[in-house]
């Protein structure tokens, strides 16, 4: 029996199965029509953009290389399991900056490294999908406006990410989840999580704008005031009408057109002393 196969028996016996599919498959598509609609992998066309990418994918690749070696050593230390998936950090940094869909291509490139077969196993796709939900979610609140969301989308992605194809992987898997279960597959990567979270915490949003520009996925920028606005603001009303400084002379002839000829005793000739 093939891996469709399976999947379509498990769809039809299991409903806990078909609807924790149903809900990423739903995810999923929403993120990458939204990065089709933006345009968003377009931006790899610039030759330095495409480096970056390539960088932060090679680092992934090595830091993967090193938790495998962690994997060796007995993960009592919290610290030790953080480091141990410290690879999601640079791909996550990246769907942050260029949406859902750099994020799925640079979690297929490293799922790619990785794999053994031709194709990747169920935690990596989850993983994909985890990177392609947190580049959709990055378009607002963005990490370029604001220093929290960063951390923030990137905990809301695992969230919505693991409890829908990584309650499908685990149902497949075991054919009952409980929260025992479901926490037993949640806790070793659940300090690598929080560990990538502070991290994104420390990175403002000048960082995004300066190591990632032309992101397609980028708020626009703020609107300049108009002058009226500008004037409000600053304690002055625009709509009062205001008066330009004029000369003694044409001063004088305006106040006799509106007031009548003035006394002989206002007059500078000299006369009328």
């Amino acid at each position: 029996m093939t891996a469709l196969q399976r999947i379509l028996s498990s769809v039809q016996q299991d409903p806990v199965f078909a609807y924790a599919l149903l809900a990423a498959a739903l995810l999923a598509v929403v993120s990458v029509l939204t990065g089709l609609v933006r345009r968003d992998v377009a931006v790899l066309a610039r030759p330095r953009i495409l480096l970056r990418v390539l960088g932060a994918v090679l680092l992934a690749f090595a830091l993967a290389l090193i938790s495998a070696q962690l994997g060796g050593v007995p993960a009592t230390s919290p610290w030790v399991r953080a480091l141990a998936g410290l690879e999601r950090f640079p791909l996550a940094v990246v769907a942050l900056a260029y949406g859902p869909g750099v994020g799925l291509l640079v979690a297929g490139l490293v799922a790619g490294l990785q794999a053994n077969a031709w194709l990747p196993d169920w935690h990596q796709a989850v993983f994909a999908l985890e990177l392609t939900v947190l580049g959709w979610l990055a378009i607002y609140p963005s990490p370029r406006s604001s220093r929290w969301a960063g951390p923030f989308n990137a905990l809301l992605a695992y969230l919505l990410a693991w409890s829908t194809g990584g309650l499908a992987l685990l149902e497949a898997q075991s054919g009952n989840v409980t929260l025992a279960s479901l926490w037993t597959q949640l806790s070793p990567v659940v300090p690598s999580v929080l560990l990538t979270a502070g991290l994104l915490a420390l990175l403002p949003p000048s960082a995004y704008q300066r190591a990632f520009p032309w992101s397609r996925i980028a708020p626009p920028p703020t609107p300049i005031r108009p002058q009226r606005f500008r004037e409000v603001a600053e304690g002055r009303d625009p709509m009062k009408l205001t008066y330009p400084d004029l000369p003694r002379v044409l001063t004088r002839g305006r106040d006799e057109r509106e007031l009548g000829p003035l006394p002989s005793f206002f007059s500078d000739d000299g006369d009328g002393a």
